[in-house]
């Protein structure tokens, strides 16, 4: 399983207040803990009574417990931004782990999927959202939009994701939203490689040129000029990042984007990689950011996931995605976006098989007669064709041979029907 659960115990009995204390100015609200630790938060609003804390700390003892950490620091980081600007891609970089998939399709990615990062004193909650419709046709693209914003409350920094062009959130009142909020902000200008395929003399255009629009965003053409820009549109982002996703974990600016998030060790080396700063970067008259300052962007807290946790999804939902993701690079440019994928069987293999296999049986649902006949393809062989490519997916992700089934079913309007997206988890 990719998440490894402990059991949750509630202190209630030994701390009446641990959930919401100090009702008034001072009051704090505590995200629930899975550390079976005390919440560093609580000792901090206990008004002194260190011997409670530590009588607790030695009362709860067993194998595999953490213990509070005073230096400990732990927070949500989501990733926002328009469609296809690879933040599903930047997320895997930054886990060093391929959890979310990505395709060159924009609105691959429909759920929040949860990415824990452990690191020394750190533990960082990466939220990848949806990417940001202005106008949404449907009640599904309405419930996507609902985990974008979302973000705005559940998170301690946000990630704006953007690329060379400085392609904008389309939603204006969002992005307006965005400016005007107290959350930390770092700008992530992906796609940097672009660079080299464009050019930067050719006539300059614009994003944004509605009757009436307060403002038109201007399209960029090199790195230098990315920065700059969302410098100007973001002015308080703690950093401008040029990064190139699709390079991996090793990439140089994914490298300093998790070290700036993480404290370390030695951000300033991390950024200095880059080459000569650019103008923009950082906030005016800082050169730089060192460990001790990075180190202050998450709050302390105690650790919410066992350090062994890489999300909170399971593999049945995971294996769902893979095979919704074939179906993009498979199918032509609108239908992927009607279709669905639930998993009605998920099998694992017990220690005792002599040949190990996990059987998974999948329901692929689109809205029309006419689109099923397209999935399934002549005598079946379009759906054969994304069952091989999904299984050797799946295979590689589940480390594991799979046995893999594919139907075809109709479920029409889904995309529009409020008690088919609760089913699907779209809608609450």
């Amino acid at each position: 399983m990719i998440t490894k659960w402990k059991p949750l115990l509630l202190l209630v009995f030994a701390l009446p207040g641990i959930c919401a204390f100090q009702a008034g100015s001072n009051a704090r609200i505590l995200r629930p803990s899975k550390t079976l630790g005390v919440p560093l938060q609580a000792t901090q609003n206990l008004n002194g009574d260190d011997d409670l804390v530590q009588k607790l700390e030695k009362e709860f003892k067993y194998e595999g417990r953490l213990h509070s950490n005073p230096n400990h620091r732990c927070g949500f980081v989501s990733l926002i931004g328009a469609p296809n600007m690879g933040k599903s891609t930047l997320l895997n970089a930054l886990l060093q782990e391929k959890l979310c998939t990505a395709t060159h399709r924009p609105q691959t990615t429909r759920h929040s999927i949860l990415g824990v990062l452990n690191a020394p004193d750190c533990q960082l909650c990466f939220m990848d959202t949806p990417g940001v419709i202005e106008d949404p046709a449907y009640k599904l693209q309405e419930g996507m939009m609902e985990a974008v914003k979302g973000a705005f409350t559940d998170s301690d920094v946000l990630l704006l994701v953007t690329d060379l062009f400085s392609t904008p959130i389309p939603d204006d009142t969002l992005f307006h939203k965005l400016t005007l909020t107290d959350r930390k902000k770092i700008v992530v200008v992906n796609k940097i490689d672009l660079a080299a395929e464009v050019n930067p003399n050719g006539k300059q255009q614009k994003f944004h040129d509605k009757k009436g629009a307060e403002e038109t965003y201007r399209r960029t053409v090199t790195v230098a000029e990315a920065v700059q820009n969302w410098r100007e549109l973001v002015p308080d982002a703690l950093a401008v990042i040029p990064i190139n996703a699709e390079e991996g974990s090793d990439d140089i600016g994914v490298t300093a984007l998790r070290s700036l998030l993480t404290g370390g060790p030695d951000v300033p080396k991390a950024f200095r990689d880059l080459g000569r700063p650019l103008q923009g970067m950082f906030l005016p008259g800082v050169k730089t950011v060192s460990d001790e300052e990075a180190k202050t962007i998450i709050p302390l807290g105690a650790a919410l996931y066992d350090p062994e946790t890489l999300t909170d999804r399971s593999e049945r939902f995971f294996a769902s995605e893979i095979i919704r993701a074939t179906l993009f690079t498979s199918l032509g440019k609108e239908l992927p976006y009607c279709c669905e994928v639930r998993i009605d069987r998920f099998k694992e293999p017990t220690e005792n098989d002599k040949s190990p296999i996990t059987r998974i049986e999948a329901s692929i649902y689109v809205e029309r007669d006419s689109q099923k006949g397209i999935v399934v393809g002549k005598g079946g062989s379009k759906v054969k064709e994304v069952g091989v490519e999904a299984r050797r997916q799946l295979e590689d992700f589940l480390q594991g041979k799979v046995h893999l089934q594919l139907n075809v079913k109709v479920d029409k309007n889904w995309r529009r029907d409020e008690k088919k997206l609760k089913e699907y988890g779209y809608l609450k």
